[in-house]
């Protein structure tokens, strides 16, 4: 039943984010901190849902939560500043890769298991320095600094899609894949975010964004669901 609520709860919001987001898109000076109270609140709620519902008082629900809350602030710093933005969401994929990675320990690592994480995540850098490389080569000038920030965070999304990988393996639960889906979507909505920023600008932008942004921490948020610990 908890679920079920969430779930609505957090989809009318998301919607409600995405339309506010295409609708101000191209101005939004005046309505910036009404978008951006809507537009964080799927987080908040995801946040509490972990709360209200982690099934015992592990450190895997703990570090969960606090990756949520620095989404929830990466919302915020985007809207002010990219850069800020970006710190922001960079430290909330540590806490999930730490997160995947200690749990991953916890369970008992088999190490065979790590040959699917490797492969992605060596095939997912490769994807980043050519994915930055596109970004250079057309559009404004990209700031080097920003494309240093955009190569860090890009990898550390690559390294919690890979994580989510090794625990959904090391544990063997069928419904370990919502995480990783959840860390792909993470991957598609940021490389949105990127081309349309630095690169060319996709019409109605946000219609991408926001919903592939939304389903990423959905989804993984829906570890406290799939995961007992």
């Amino acid at each position: 039943m908890w679920l079920e609520i969430y779930a609505v709860l957090f989809w009318i919001f998301a919607a409600v984010g995405t339309f506010l987001k295409d609708k101000y898109a191209e101005n939004p000076q005046g309505v910036v901190s009404r978008v951006t109270a809507i537009k964080i609140v799927p987080a908040l709620i995801a946040i509490i849902y972990i709360v209200l519902t982690r099934p015992t008082s592990a450190l895997f629900y703990v570090l969960l939560s606090i990756a949520l809350v620095f989404c929830m602030l990466g919302d915020i710093g985007m809207e002010k500043d990219i850069i800020a933005g970006i710190g922001m969401f960079l430290i909330g994929h540590i806490f999930f890769t730490v997160n995947f990675l200690w749990q991953t320990s916890n369970v008992g690592l088999v190490t065979t298991n790590l040959v699917v994480p490797i492969v992605c995540m060596g095939g997912l850098s490769v994807f980043v320095f050519l994915f930055i490389k596109y970004l250079r080569s057309s559009g404004p000038e990209v700031p080097d600094f920003v494309l240093k920030a955009g190569t860090l965070y890009f990898l550390m999304i690559s390294a919690t899609f890979s994580t989510s990988i090794l625990l959904w393996l090391t544990t063997g639960n069928i419904w370990g894949l919502i995480p990783v889906i959840g860390a792909l979507f993470f991957l598609i909505s940021d490389s949105i975010i990127a081309i349309n920023a630095f690169h060319h600008k996709i019409s109605r932008a946000q219609l991408f964004i926001m919903p592939t942004y939304y389903l990423a921490i959905f989804l993984l948020s829906l570890g406290v669901f799939v995961y007992i610990f």
